[in-house]
């Protein structure tokens, strides 16, 4: 089982805010009308954690805080007549940049998922699901410049520092695996079939974790759900936030771990031996070859290394050159 860990005391993963940027400032389409701008965004917190003398860029580790849009929408085709798609290369979680396989549901043991495989946060990278407004990090209060929250909320030049004041934020389900279920921490199913929506509340309020679930007798194999953020927000004559982009998430019930042990031939041999070659055979009378010496471990002046069985015999020496 995962290892799991305690709950961070600040920065989440994953927040919810508005693309500012007017326009593209990188990639094939630099410079055009930026499609995402002004939409509800699920961004992933990319935090670089304190590590005195580093300065990634020349600038404080802290100061490369900044996000990850996961669910914006994007161009395709030629730079002078692009189409708009309603997701982007970077729309799931695990991110596909970094080949990490699907975040692993776990046993659960007690409380209303008790049985069943739940998401949790563990020692895997995108575990935590909290998801939070990026106006929970605008607190001068609490995190004052050069603060991680702050370099995080001010990051990517400031374009996602737009309010979310009036806007009462869902999340709504495009389409799901079978056998996943979308939960909470107090009920099963807050979203069974697409187009359901879950609010999440006040915009800048935002403080929500989704518990993602299969029954204990799951199948083992790749399950997931998409999503986008609406806006549904009735009060007034307020025009509501264009909604998100797509976003997937991406989850795995594992096989029946196992553990497999392997052959092999451990050898001792001094820790220094230039004039000496090491060889190999499978039986005294050879032919004896050269073999590559591999990294080994180190005791005194003694190293051990190992090597895959490779037949019923194995034979060695060392021979003066």
């Amino acid at each position: 089982m995962p290892l799991l860990l305690p709950a961070r005391a600040e920065l989440v993963e994953f927040y919810i805010g508005i693309d500012s940027r007017p326009t593209l400032t990188s990639g094939p389409y630099i410079g055009q009308v930026n499609p995402n701008a002004g939409r509800l965004t699920f961004f992933y917190g990319h935090a670089y954690g304190y590590v005195p003398g580093f300065q990634p860029h020349g600038q404080s580790a802290f100061d490369n805080n900044h996000y990850h849009g996961i669910s914006s929408y994007s161009y395709t085709g030629p730079a002078d007549n692009p189409i708009t798609l309603n997701t982007n290369s970077n729309s799931r979680i695990p991110e596909s940049s970094t080949a990490q396989p699907p975040i692993t549901l776990i046993l659960a043991t007690d409380g209303i998922h008790a049985g069943k495989l739940v998401s949790a946060r563990t020692a895997e990278h995108y575990s935590d699901r909290r998801i939070q407004s990026v106006w929970w990090l605008n607190d001068p209060a609490r995190y004052g410049p050069g603060s991680p929250e702050w370099a995080m909320f001010y990051s990517s030049g400031g374009t996602r520092t737009n309010t979310l004041a009036g806007a009462q934020v869902a999340l709504e389900l495009v389409e799901k695996s079978g056998g996943l279920h979308v939960g909470s921490a107090d009920q099963l199913d807050i979203l069974s079939d697409p187009g359901d929506r879950h609010p999440l509340g006040d915009g800048n309020l935002i403080d929500f974790t989704p518990v993602f679930w299969a029954e204990g007798n799951a199948p083992a194999g790749h399950y997931w759900a998409s999503f986008k953020l609406v806006d549904i927000s009735t009060e007034g004559d307020r025009t509501p936030t264009p909604e998100s982009g797509l976003f997937w998430l991406d989850f795995q019930v594992a096989p029946e771990p196992a553990l497999a042990i392997a052959p092999a031939v451990n050898l001792t041999l001094p820790l220094v031996t230039p004039g000496y070659v090491l060889e190999g055979a499978a039986s005294l009378d050879g032919p004896w070859t050269p073999v590559t010496l591999p990294h080994g471990v180190h005791s005194g002046n003694q190293q051990t290394v190992t090597f895959p069985a490779a037949g019923a015999i194995q034979l060695f020496r060392l021979r003066k050159e």
